[in-house]
């Protein structure tokens, strides 16, 4: 809308504002209106039809006589005898609509100084999730300690505020506030135990504690020519620098193991300072990235480019097309700083020794050209191999590490929005170790969910999870232990 269609609007807008003003305060007080606006003389109505000045409504009183001359005035070409004299009859109601006219437009014009710009958005994203864990197994200290410190019911939260602005249309800088109470070392749901498989993707805590809004994305991206985009930022994820996201599951998230495309390694939540580019022409794209999680400290070790900055390398080669797409990607990922989350307990371990990770991921796509019954499906492959430090001792320390995602999901069943999704795989495990061996670190993870539409801006998602085996080579000899979660999410966005 042009400015000056915008102002012709509001002053419209305002005049219709304080003559249903004074409609309302002439029912309330009508003898104080009567004495500021008398009502309209015999003599007056005749001037209106010498000018030709009519109106759709009949003339109540003099305020609404100078609204319908003003109109004819803004309509006319030329000023007849007529309209000048009705324009000395009403000059004091004139004046008096145009002063409020103009208290009002100044009014407005306050308000609009305080409001964003037209490119800036505030979005919110609140999630609060009820469940619990059964753990079976076979029983002893083992499945008695686990379910004491997990087995109990719980209600967390999750919220977002993503702030998004631009400043020529083609550029974006993200910002994200996020806070939650879902704790990442004592709670099931966050990951605390007994092992990080069983984290959910809304499952969050800023620093360790509760309640706590914090800072948790922070970057800028803007095109550069036609087939090139670049990235920039303090708190920045690989994700958002990423030409192209080889899965299309899942439509509502339940653990976040399986948002990661099936490779853990190469997909890894790493998040800090860094920055990465984009080149993309028609199906095809190439994207690289650098991300440190220390990027923000000073320190001669840490800092952007440091021995031990946390950081992690990505290069991927993307190819998609309408309806289905695959990526590979290969990724350098430096050992000791939580990179790699989702593995079994007993490759984390070996991940936390100083070295170098090389992740490689083969992942795609398929989706049907119209939903329906056909589910769509997402494949992920990963494979890891580990270099450690000299001076580290090597024994019983992981060499080679896989993990594998098989994915399905339905979207808009029976037209009602209407969503499900299953998936199953297996989270980065050892398949080598330094010595040549294969430890038993086998584990499988599923989960099923159904997300129900309340309403435009809410949804209801019952879900299911089954871990086989949680602790994978450090399941006790001779035991063993499942855990099955059940939640219910509910998401509200405004």
């Amino acid at each position: 809308m042009s400015c000056l269609h915008s102002q012709a609007w509001i002053r419209t807008a305002s005049l219709a504002l304080i003559l249903a003003s004074q409609a309302v305060s002439a029912s309330a007080q009508p003898q104080q209106l009567e004495q500021a606006s008398p009502s309209i003389s015999p003599q007056l109505r005749e001037l209106f039809q010498q000018a030709d000045c009519t109106s759709a409504q009949p003339l109540r009183d003099r305020y609404q006589a100078a609204d319908v001359l003003q109109r004819c005035l803004e309509a006319t070409g030329s000023i007849t005898d007529s309209l000048h004299r009705l324009l000395n009859e009403l000059q004091a109601e004139l004046a008096a609509l145009n002063l409020q006219l103009e208290r009002v437009e100044q009014q407005t014009s306050e308000l609009e100084s305080l409001s964003f710009s037209p490119t800036t958005q505030l979005r919110g994203v609140s999630t609060f999730i009820v469940g619990g864990n059964v753990f079976s197994g076979t029983e002893g200290e083992l499945l008695n300690s686990v379910r004491s410190n997990y087995g109990a019911l719980e209600f967390g939260y999750d919220q977002k505020l993503i702030l998004r602005t631009s400043f020529t249309g083609k550029d974006l800088l993200n910002l994200r506030l996020r806070g939650g109470n879902l704790d990442t070392t004592n709670d099931s749901f966050g990951g605390g135990g007994p092992s990080k498989l069983s984290e959910l993707e809304v499952a969050f805590q800023q620093n360790r504690t509760p309640d706590l809004i914090g800072v948790n994305r922070a970057w800028y991206q803007f095109p550069l020519g036609k087939d090139w985009t670049f990235t920039l930022g303090s708190r920045v994820n690989q994700s958002v620098m990423l030409a192209l996201r080889p899965s299309v599951y899942p439509e509502d998230t339940v653990l976040d193991l399986f948002t990661q495309g099936g490779a853990s390694g190469a997909y890894s939540s790493n998040l800090g300072a860094g920055g990465g580019v984009i080149w993309q022409r028609g199906p095809l794209s190439v994207s690289a990235n650098y991300i440190a999680g220390r990027g923000h400290e000073g320190s001669e070790s840490s800092g952007l480019i440091g021995d031990e900055s946390g950081s992690s390398s990505t290069l991927q080669l993307g190819y998609a097309r309408q309806n289905w797409g695959m990526a590979a990607a290969l990724v350098a990922i430096e050992n000791g700083f939580g990179i790699i989350d989702y593995a079994s307990p007993y490759t984390l371990r070996s991940y936390e020794q100083p070295g170098i990770t090389t992740s490689t991921a083969l992942s795609g796509y398929w989706q049907p050209s119209a939903d329906g019954w056909f589910p769509s499906v997402s494949l992920g492959w990963g494979w890891n191999s580990t270099r450690y430090r000299e001076g580290v001792d090597r024994t019983g320390l992981v060499a080679i590490s896989q993990s594998w995602t098989v994915a399905v999901q339905w979207s808009d069943l029976f037209n009602t929005g209407t969503a499900m999704g299953a998936a199953v795989g297996q989270p980065v495990i050892a398949t080598a170790l330094i010595d040549g061996t294969n430890p038993d670190d086998a584990g499988y993870v599923m989960e099923w969910w159904t997300m129900l539409p309340v309403s435009d801006a809410i949804t209801v998602t019952p879900a299911l999870f089954f871990l086989s085996r949680p602790l994978g080579a450090d399941t006790p000899e001779g035991q063993q232990l499942n855990q099955l979660g059940a939640l219910v999410k509910t998401t509200l966005r405004f």
